[in-house]
């Protein structure tokens, strides 16, 4: 537990500018896994969310889906960050799209451990909608990492 339930009540009534937001009670139900409340933006106040995805197959073609018109919340990308796996090829990369169009320029992929992160995000296209697709492509059939997609809900 994060927070005790003195702390969660101690939280609520903290602050004038929070007064009605009950930031106790958001963080308490984030701790429980509840992602319905993981922005306060009453005072923007946002929390990062992780997303991980391993490529452990070939994801060349039409990639690997991290959501398949299914992701559950919008949220919009912020950083990328790939950690290369056992049989990651030299020179390869991974490139994250919407599932039509690149979100993410080509991303290195290239060794066991190493761990590489996106040079760039196309700001117009990292807002993912409820219910939208996002997956990941590689260059090489051989090209292993594990994906950490840092985001936001929006």
């Amino acid at each position: 537990m994060l927070f005790s339930n003195a702390q969660i009540k101690r939280l609520n009534r903290s602050c004038p500018m929070l007064a009605g937001v009950q930031v106790g009670t958001k963080f308490e139900r984030l701790e429980k896994g509840d992602l319905s409340e993981v922005a306060i933006s009453d005072v923007g106040i946002n929390f990062p969310i992780f997303i991980t995805f391993e490529v452990g197959a070939d994801a060349t073609g039409n990639g690997l889906k991290i959501f398949d018109a299914d992701a559950p919340f919008k949220f919009e990308i912020v950083d990328v960050v790939v950690q290369g796996r056992p049989g990651a090829a030299g020179g390869g990369s991974m490139t994250i799209s919407d599932g039509t169009t690149d979100i993410t320029d080509a991303i290195a992929c290239i060794a066991d451990k190493a761990i590489t992160r996106a040079g760039t995000i196309d700001d117009a296209k990292a807002t993912i909608d409820k219910g939208g697709t996002l997956d990941v492509t590689a260059a090489q059939a051989a090209d292993r990492a594990l994906i950490t997609l840092i985001a936001v809900k929006v």
